[in-house]
């Protein structure tokens, strides 16, 4: 997948999302939910490719990997991503890439973005033979309900949540994803020695971000001397 075009591609027009973003007055009922990514709605501010920008209280569903605001005493999508140029969240910097937003982890010295997917498995949801299916069963969480779109976050008894995010690189022009050691070393086949080496004396683990970033940033050093 190729998504330097959403990154880097502007609208010429917009339209409203919906008729408030405001969050003043609002209380948030879904605290440390496993399929939100913070662990609870967050004042955060949504800039248009247009040029204008509005305050909201965001949270994200990384289940359906789409940004949901807080209006009134509904939970809604946040509609139009394509219509959006970045959300800064939690101190963080979201950009959307199709209908999902992924979050920005390095800009320089290249381009690193995070995925956060979650999947989701439903006790007793049949999949045929006595299994139990590993994937979203329909509406387990998303209920679309009422004239106004709102959602039901909620979780049902018994879900079980896997992490399934990764991480996003451009390099040659394309963009290329991995989650753990051997995935990203066999990206850098021809730096593996020094890469490897690398990991082992920064002890880096790639659920830590930090790490992951310090490794992005040494790999690419060595990869842009190799074509000098």
């Amino acid at each position: 997948m190729n998504f330097l075009p959403y990154y880097y591609r502007f609208a010429a027009g917009i339209m409203l999302i919906c008729t408030s973003l405001s969050a003043q007055g609002q209380t948030d009922s879904l605290k440390n939910m496993p399929n939100l990514l913070l662990p609870v709605f967050t004042k955060s501010r949504i800039i248009f490719k247009a040029g204008d920008q509005k305050a909201a209280t965001l949270n994200y569903n990384t289940v359906d990997e789409v940004m949901v605001f807080m209006q009134k005493d509904a939970y809604m999508v946040l509609d139009k991503p394509e219509l959006i140029d970045t959300v800064y969240m939690a101190g963080r910097k979201f950009i959307p890439v199709k209908n999902a937003f992924y979050e920005v982890l390095l800009k320089t010295p290249v381009v690193l973005f995070r995925q956060h997917k979650v999947y989701v498995e439903l006790e007793g949801y049949p999949t045929g033979y006595g299994a139990k299916s590993q994937t979203t069963a329909p509406n387990y969480v998303r209920q679309i309900y009422g004239a106004n779109g709102a959602i039901d976050l909620k979780i049902p008894v018994g879900a079980k949540f896997t992490d399934d995010s990764r991480y996003w690189i451009i390099l040659k022009g394309e963009s290329v994803d991995f989650e753990n050691k051997r995935q990203y070393v066999k990206l850098f086949a021809d730096q593996e020695k020094e890469i490897n080496e690398f990991i082992r004396k920064n002890s880096i683990d790639f659920k830590d971000t930090d790490k992951v970033k310090m490794l992005v940033a040494y790999s690419y050093q060595l990869y842009s001397s190799s074509l000098r």
